[in-house]
């Protein structure tokens, strides 16, 4: 499942209708609700408000007036499509006085979604290794070399020796064994779940 980096919002205009589609990051529910009641009150004289949501196993629509099956569950088919969670998607639309037809809504709160998606900045959790490793001053620059190559480091803290925090997908035993001639080897701390950007 791939989880919104931070919220997006787009602009479409079809026949002087106006649908600005949005994306946001939510945990829970009543986020959602808060988001929603936001973005009602930032567009008090729009038409409709339309969502769809993705949290977890809760999946739900609204299609907020217009005709049932048009708005809400084809922004929802999207979110599905690209396999994201943890997310809400709203269609503000300002009604331009020109009747759309049920496909021609279909199409367009997909097309507004689809378009925030392609802007949407997208992670995926990724289970990591997180160690830690002690080690002299004199190992400083091979070790540095040896993560940035190998791992994400965390946090370092530089006292009498050098204390290194590091996630990494792979056990690094070996490697500190070689580069410290078997006198450094990290502590496995236990697995964590980070969020690793998707390149697009």
């Amino acid at each position: 499942m791939l989880h919104l980096k931070k919220p997006v919002e787009t602009e479409i205009e079809i026949k002087k209708s106006r649908f600005i589609g949005m994306l946001f990051p939510v945990e829970n529910e009543q986020q959602a609700r808060e988001t929603l009641a936001l973005v009602r009150k930032q567009h008090p004289s729009a038409t409709h408000h339309c969502t769809a949501m993705i949290i977890g196993n809760i999946q739900r629509s609204n299609d907020d007036g217009e005709p049932s099956g048009t708005a809400g569950l084809p922004m929802l088919e999207c979110l599905r499509h690209e396999d994201l969670d943890n997310v809400l998607a709203i269609v503000v639309r300002y009604f331009g006085g020109t009747l759309l037809g049920t496909g021609g809504l279909v199409r367009a709160y997909q097309q507004s979604v689809t378009s925030a998606i392609k802007l949407a900045e997208l992670t995926e959790p990724v289970t990591m290794q997180e160690y830690e490793v002690i080690l002299p001053y004199d190992l400083y620059s091979r070790a540095d070399q040896l993560l940035r190559k190998n791992a994400t480091v965390e946090d370092t803290d530089f006292s009498e020796q050098i204390t290194i925090r590091f996630l990494s997908e792979n056990n690094l035993d070996d490697q500190f064994m070689a580069i410290s001639s078997g006198t450094v080897r990290p502590q496995y701390l236990g697995n964590k779940t980070v969020e690793r950007e998707i390149k697009k």
